[in-house]
């Protein structure tokens, strides 16, 4: 997969016209009638949802992240990338291209959230999938009993870089660790959720 990112250096979104024609490319001719689209055998894409096209300025919903986009690497955008509109957007620096994998996008999960770990009011959480792909950003959801607030409506919502600002707070891909005096005074029985790369993961329990 490739993420083109919004460079910001234009106003608006930016059109990358030569991925797709809003449908899967024929390749191959098979019995039917020549008029029928079904008489023809699709690059693969067939019953798939045609890919986006526009990369907007802002990531919808968070002004304060960079717009983009994710494609599979069809043919059309595979082109595009080394001699089409990708490659001049990023030659022109109005873009850049980030390579990715389907699992690097995978819905993070959380197996744990320790209350005075490392250090006393501090919270360690571990799981899987944590990480973000740029310029997307992992924050952590914090609500309870302690805390106030709901999952929908979290009494306090830290960004990877609010966490990282204060040791020995740190945001890997299994392990989150916030600083007691950034964290709302959690305690046990308040809950943790991280959101990374838009995807939710379950809520936890703090022990």
């Amino acid at each position: 997969m490739l993420r083109l990112v919004h460079a910001q250096t234009v106003l608006g979104a930016l059109y990358v016209d030569d991925i797709d024609d809003g449908l899967p490319n024929k390749q191959v001719k098979r019995l039917g009638s020549t008029a029928d689209p079904n008489a023809y055998v699709r690059d693969g894409h067939a019953n798939l949802p045609k890919q986006k096209c526009y990369i907007p300025r802002t990531k919808p919903g968070d002004a304060t992240v960079a717009g983009f986009i994710d494609l599979d690497e069809t043919q059309r955008v595979t082109h595009s990338a080394f001699k089409g509109k990708i490659r001049g957007l990023q030659r022109s620096g109005h873009i850049s291209v980030v390579s990715l994998t389907a699992s690097d996008l995978a819905t993070p999960v959380v197996t744990n959230a320790a209350i005075d770990a490392p250090a006393t009011g501090d919270v360690t959480i571990t799981g899987t999938g944590f990480l973000s792909v740029a310029p997307d950003v992992t924050k952590v959801l914090l609500w309870g009993a302690g805390v106030g607030g709901t999952q929908s409506a979290p009494a306090l919502t830290l960004t990877t870089a609010q966490i990282i600002a204060v040791a020995p707070g740190a945001v890997g891909a299994t392990s989150i660790v916030i600083d007691t005096t950034i964290n709302g005074a959690l305690a046990a029985g308040d809950r943790v959720a991280v959101i990374a790369d838009g995807r939710m993961s379950n809520s936890f329990v703090i022990v």
